[in-house]
């Protein structure tokens, strides 16, 4: 079998041994460039292909949550803000997701529309100055 890797056994400097290296065996993985500027994703390298999902960095903080649904005080939650698109969507979803459990996906319109109303709405504008 053809290799690369020769060493001598030390017992009997005569023989010589081949073998194969794990790059011979496993064959390192070429990372694809991504066409999204904001996909961190390394493309290639990954273990499973439903982990080829191009996803951002996302940007984490704590705050208190609850589903809408519920009542009470809510629970405190590390909670991310990051961009995601599966290999079968259309669209890049801005995606909000807490340790909770509980997230929200919104388009990129539907996210712009968001900052609309959260910048336009005087009551959330107050609400959220204070």
């Amino acid at each position: 079998m053809p290799t690369d890797d020769r060493v001598v056994r030390a017992d009997d400097p005569e023989k010589e041994v081949s073998g194969m290296s794990e790059f011979d065996v496993r064959p390192p993985r070429r990372a694809r460039r991504c066409g999204f500027a904001w996909c961190t994703t390394r493309h290639g390298e990954t273990a499973h292909p439903d982990d080829e999902a191009h996803r951002s960095d996302g940007v984490a903080f704590s705050a208190r949550v609850r589903a809408v649904d519920e009542r009470g005080p809510g629970v405190d939650a590390e909670v991310e803000v990051g961009l995601l698109r599966r290999v079968t969507d259309q669209d890049t979803w801005l995606v909000i997701e807490a340790a909770s459990g509980t997230g929200l996906a919104l388009t990129l319109e539907g996210a712009r529309e968001l900052r609309r109303v959260l910048d336009g709405d005087p009551q959330v504008r107050a609400a959220l100055s204070s």
